[in-house]
């Protein structure tokens, strides 16, 4: 009579097959994971940095001013607004010295203005390295 299955050998062979193309594919899975949560920060701070230009433009039409506004003054006074499906920028906003400080979900962006020249950046405060640059004049974007 036959004996009908697999043998330990043949079972080991195929779980240290699986371990091998575990162990490979594992760290590839996880950067894949690790570029797409990058994008999509990066994608956020593009979204507070329409926000920002939206302010600035805002407060312009809203006040009829010539002026350039004090960037501290439609950063806090309710003319920043994000509001884009699940990402909404937070109300515990803060500015002091033209440095902004807005939350989105659980993220915390830097928004820096320097007056001098009309541009301001904004960054992850976690991650240096998602940053994007702005242009706020009358009657320019970036």
């Amino acid at each position: 009579m036959k004996n009908k299955g697999f043998t330990l050998i043949e079972l080991l062979a195929v779980i240290v097959i699986l371990a091998i193309i575990a162990l490979i594919a594992t760290p590839i899975i996880l950067g894949i994971i690790d570029d797409a949560r990058k994008e999509a920060k990066e994608r956020t701070v593009e979204l507070v940095a329409s926000g920002v230009q939206y302010a600035y433009t805002n407060y312009l039409f809203n006040n009829q001013t010539d002026l350039d506004p004090d960037f501290c003054e439609y950063m806090t006074n309710d003319y920043f607004k994000m509001d884009k499906g699940s990402l909404k920028a937070t109300e515990n906003k803060t500015c002091e010295n033209n440095v902004a400080t807005v939350v989105v979900g659980t993220d915390e962006y830097t928004v820096t203005f320097a007056p001098a020249t009309g541009k301001a950046t904004i960054a992850l405060s976690t991650d240096a390295t998602v940053t994007t640059d702005i242009t706020l004049k009358k009657g320019t974007t970036n």
